[in-house]
């Protein structure tokens, strides 16, 4: 199995961190990668908001925390701020919100292509990721969508945890029977 594939098998979504911050120079190289993703006609319609202040990131995931934690359709936040000091960021050390050009029409594939690019970079580099859909609720939030920097004219589309996994998930089974063949 050559390094790619190996790659792609072995990343799993990390939600427990080490308190051990990511070098400057994986973070570029994690970044760099979203931004060599495939794109409609080449117009590169995302921007990019790493995030590395500890203090700033327990605050965004409290904030939305706070939003979400007694909304039935979202128990599992209440579950795990049972035994997780963040729910929603995991304390990873890194957070990247990645957004896309409102006018743009494949910005939501774009930049989704640019966030599996930015894990599978992460998982070669020897960091952990993870997708954390709990993030679009900072779209309600303009004050800090102001603090950081979202322009307006883009949109929160995915937004990534990164760090040094502290856990060794299993794979999932993947279901085989969503495969057809037209021959």
């Amino acid at each position: 199995m050559n390094d790619t594939i190996k790659t792609i098998n072995e990343r799993r979504a990390t939600r427990t961190y080490k308190d051990e911050p990511i070098e400057k120079e994986n973070i570029n190289e994690i970044i760099e990668c979203g931004l060599m993703a495939p794109n409609a006609r080449h117009l590169q319609p995302w921007k990019f908001i790493a995030v590395t202040n500890k203090g700033l990131i327990k605050e965004i995931g409290r904030r939305i925390q706070n939003k979400v934690i007694d909304n039935p359709r979202y128990s599992f936040v209440k579950e795990r701020a049972k035994t997780k000091e963040d729910a929603i960021f995991y304390s990873a050390p890194l957070v990247v919100f990645i957004l896309g050009d409102k006018t743009n029409n494949w910005s939501a594939i774009d930049c989704s292509l640019a966030a599996e690019n930015m894990m599978l970079a992460a998982k070669s580099l020897g960091i952990a990721s993870c997708p954390i859909g709990m993030a679009r609720f900072v779209q309600d939030e303009k004050d800090l969508m102001k603090r950081l920097g979202f322009p307006e004219n883009y949109e929160l589309i995915i937004t990534l945890v990164f760090g040094y996994a502290d856990e060794n998930p299993e794979p999932k089974e993947r279901r085989k029977d969503v495969v057809e063949w037209v021959e």
